[in-house]
């Protein structure tokens, strides 16, 4: 809400002393401030009225340049920004401190008075030299003169003051004022500090015209603190706090707003909001935005039938409820597998948090189809967004259509950045690091999914995976009559070679009845040389024998390079494709 336009007030560029505006009360000053620090007061107007503003700030040793300190007044019925000191002229200047003076004219209200000694980086960082401190830094690349003491009495200098006739008010008024306007919020997650994460269960009956009022942390490629509304139904994104979409909120660049409408249809919402571990209400390591107190997302109506409509509901439980699979808190060279049956087709909602870096998965799921090893979905990068803090953290939010059968959910990471260890910024939901399915139909009935178990799987005959090094592993199986197989081998192999392969012979005979060659097959995903074999094998009926050998490197857990998209597998499975 921080568009100055004529109805809030008007502004006249004049010099005029003080002393001609004696008669009038003083209605806020603010001063004695110290570095990076914020102070905050305001007043009431019970008039609309002409007020006279003078204010010194910290400025860049050249005329007309962006001061480095700032003031602002925010209408506090509004959120509406209606003056700030670059509005003011410069009449006159001391060292390195810039006077300004200003007469606008404002409508009957409150207003906050806000003063920010956090300097403007986006002058500085044109200016900046990493080889000194903070203060070196501010003030030794943009002032004449390196005298400590002098830079550091400049902030004695600074201060606003606000003549006009009204009524005085103190920060604890402001706040008061503040807390007021929050409550009559459908929702009101503001003032939010670091690592803060929330969500809610927006159910509609009927069309509503929500306003929404969100301030975050963002920059053209990444975001911080940020959030958004997603439809149930399809997941898709009604609503989000991201940097296209937002307009600048005042101070650091990073700061970031958006004030606007939203038309919700009836139906199932969740909103989410979230911050990461720096520069929050109160913990900014910048300049603050103008209205800091609404650091977070505020959504309200005032249509008291629109409010009517709108029930809201525990997200975790709602979430919970329909639960198929649940592989949450994965830690490092983690894997964990889970098997599910359906009878009949249903569509899952798939919530994934992973690692993953141009285009490459690093900590992911899959779900394949037990009976044909077919991979029915998979935790693609590119079907991925930002899961918050580092660029790594991937999240994948989607509905996937299954038919009914046997299927297995799959998650494996890697050696470094998870739960409860995170090698670079965690992300935002770090408790689901991991992967959730859950049923999304809204008529879903528990009795439609029920759990499979492989080892109790009677297609199965024979299963040797996750195969270490230097393994010799074997198992046999029987046909009783001639029928085909369905093999899926996964190996190690290179220049026609295979050195980590499988085999089948047939047990009276001894011979070789099929092998896992190089060019019967083909890429498995990750490093080149992991091969996959995945089709079906004529077998007469007869005794087989089936053997799985490694060589000294490359294999389960304990990769010399990236790993296969199917790693748990790695060894052969033989299905029977007839019951």
């Amino acid at each position: 809400m921080f568009r100055k336009g004529i109805i809030y007030f008007a502004r006249l560029v004049f010099i005029v002393p003080v002393v001609l505006f004696a008669q009038d009360n003083t209605l806020t000053e603010l001063n004695d401030f110290y570095p990076e620090k914020i102070e905050t007061a305001g007043f009431v107007l019970s008039q609309p009225q002409e007020i006279y503003i003078e204010a010194k700030a910290i400025a860049p040793f050249r005329s007309g340049a962006t001061p480095l300190t700032n003031a602002w007044i925010l209408n506090s019925n509004t959120r509406e920004l209606v003056w700030e000191i670059p509005d003011a002229d410069d009449i006159d200047r001391e060292r390195t401190v810039s006077t300004y003076n200003d007469r606008i004219s404002l409508e009957a209200g409150k207003y906050e008075v806000y003063y920010s000694t956090y300097p403007n980086y986006s002058y500085i960082n044109r200016n900046w030299n990493n080889s000194h401190g903070f203060f070196d830094n501010l003030f030794g690349n943009v002032f004449y003169g390196d005298d400590w003491d002098i830079r550091r009495r400049d902030y004695g200098d600074l201060f606003i003051r606000i003549i006009g006739n009204g009524t005085p008010a103190t920060e604890d008024d402001v706040f008061m004022w503040q807390n007021n306007y929050a409550k009559k919020a459908l929702i009101n997650w503001t003032q939010l500090r670091d690592d803060f994460f929330e969500e809610k269960i927006l159910d509609i009956s009927k069309p509503v015209d929500l306003h929404i009022y969100a301030i975050g942390e963002l920059r053209d490629e990444s975001q911080y603190d940020f959030g958004w509304i997603v439809d149930l139904k399809t997941r898709e994104k009604i609503w989000e706090l991201d940097y296209r979409h937002s307009l600048h909120a005042g101070g650091a660049e990073k700061n970031r707003l958006v004030d606007k409408d939203v038309h919700l249809e009836p139906g199932k919402y969740k909103l989410v909001f979230v911050t990461d571990d720096s520069h929050s209400y109160r913990r900014w390591n910048s300049a603050p935005p103008y209205d800091p107190a609404f650091w977070g997302v505020s959504i309200r109506t005032e249509n008291p039938d629109a409010a009517a409509a709108i029930a809201l509901e525990d997200a975790g439980k709602y979430e919970d409820k329909n639960q198929i699979v649940k592989f949450d808190r994965v830690r490092d060279q983690d894997y964990r597998v889970q098997g599910f049956s359906l009878n009949k087709p249903l569509d899952v909602h798939i919530y994934a948090l992973g690692e993953g870096r141009d285009g490459e998965m690093y900590d992911y799921g899959w779900i394949v189809n037990a009976k044909s090893r077919e991979k029915v979905w998979i935790m693609d990068y590119y079907e991925t967004e930002n899961a918050g803090g580092a660029a790594k953290n991937r999240l994948y939010d989607g509905i996937v259509k299954l038919d009914p059968g046997n299927y297995i959910a799959y998650y494996v990471s890697d050696g470094s950045h998870s739960y409860n260890n995170w090698n670079s910024s965690a992300p935002f939901d770090q408790t689901n690091w991991g992967m959730t399915i859950s049923a999304a139909n809204e008529n879903f009935n528990p009795s439609d999914v029920s759990k499979y178990d492989e080892s109790e799987d009677k297609s199965i005959l024979v299963r040797i995976t996750r195969v270490g090094d230097f393994d010799k592993a074997r198992a046999k199986f029987q046909l009783t009559r001639d029928q085909k197989v369905h093999v899926y081998a996964i190996g190690e192999g290179r220049h026609n070679e295979m050195y980590d392969y499988a085999w089948i012979e047939n047990a009276e005979t001894g011979r070789v009845v099929w092998e896992m060659t190089y060019r019967t097959t083909e890429r498995a995903g990750g490093a080149m040389k992991n091969r996959l074999f995945d089709g079906n094998v004529l077998l007469e009926a007869g005794e087989y024998e089936v053997f799985y050998k490694t060589d000294d490197s490359h294999s389960f857990s304990d990769w010399n390079e990236a790993p296969p998209d199917d790693p748990v597998n790695w060894g052969i499975t033989i299905t029977r494709l007839e019951d």
